[in-house]
């Protein structure tokens, strides 16, 4: 089953007739995404590698996109998701790093108010191993299974989740959800599509200090929100307080969003917290 992404998705990449949406594309299909439309105003007619071109989200939720991930320069960013809110794309993913605030705040407010799920912005998108892929991810890292992998740094998923697949130790579905301060999908509401999720049995969470994501998981496993075996762990042990670490979301003042803190919650809570991200392959 998995969650956010499955065999019936279907895709529209905004941006594709540009490089990087024609090498997303392609690394979406080699996860074996259905992409049926790509999007780039004045650009309607063509084909990228047998994939057709529209001008307008519109059209292409006519072609019978469901789902869209943007590949589209930082100053068409606010147009393009905003017209992918308008037309129905669900989820949507945006992949663009260095989203200035007002903007974020801007689009995870529209996608509240279309009733569409936003992932990112900053994040490297999701994949439901062995039945879609919606990101610029390597497939090969990532085995079919039932554990959900919840991640705010990208690179630190792809890592982690090979170390699963190596172990023979498969995902459900594994998503990025950025490591902004401000994002659509955050860890708490992704762990409560895997709670909902058949396929799901456990739940990894790869967190970093700065915002209150963990917290408010913790929280949902202590009010028995989230009833699924937890396991997680909490990056920038030796982050100085109030500089950024990684991410523009990751920072600590003093104690609070702290690794420690965070550590300190999360087990107060139930879930197993690991020591080393390392760990996760002998779950």
């Amino acid at each position: 089953m998995a969650f956010l992404i499955d065999h019936g998705t279907r895709i529209v990449v905004q941006g594709l007739t540009g490089s990087s949406g024609r090498m997303g594309a392609g690394m979406m299909q080699a996860g074996g995404a259905t992409i049926v439309a790509g999007v780039t105003p004045g650009k309607g007619g063509q084909a990228v590698e047998g994939i057709p071109v529209f001008d307008t989200v519109e059209e292409a939720k006519e072609a019978g996109a469901t789902a869209s991930i943007l590949f589209v320069p930082a100053g068409l960013l606010r147009d393009a998701a905003l017209e992918a809110m308008a037309a129905g794309m669900d989820p949507i993913v945006l992949m663009v790093d260095g989203v200035a605030l007002d903007l974020s705040l801007e689009l995870v407010a529209a996608a509240k108010a279309y009733g569409v799920t936003l992932i990112g912005p900053n994040s490297p998108g999701l994949i439901s191993p062995g039945k879609s892929l919606l990101g610029a991810l390597r497939p090969e890292s990532y085995l079919e299974g039932d554990m959900a992998v919840i991640s705010r740094s990208g690179g630190m998923m792809s890592t982690i989740c090979y170390q699963l697949t190596q172990a023979g130790r498969g995902q459900s579905t594994c998503v990025g959800v950025g490591g902004d301060a401000v994002i659509g999908l955050d860890i708490p509401a992704a762990a409560r599509l895997a709670q909902a999720d058949e396929q799901t049995k456990s739940i990894f969470v790869f967190g970093e200090v700065g915002t209150s994501q963990e917290e408010r998981l913790a929280a949902m496993v202590r009010g028995g929100e989230v009833t699924k075996p937890v396991y997680a762990y909490i990056a920038g042990a030796t982050a100085p307080a109030g500089r950024r670490y990684s991410h523009a979301g990751a920072s600590a003042e003093g104690e609070s969003g702290g690794a420690q803190a965070k550590r300190d919650v999360l087990a107060a809570a139930g879930i197993t917290v690991l020591d080393r991200y390392v760990e996760a392959r002998d779950i």
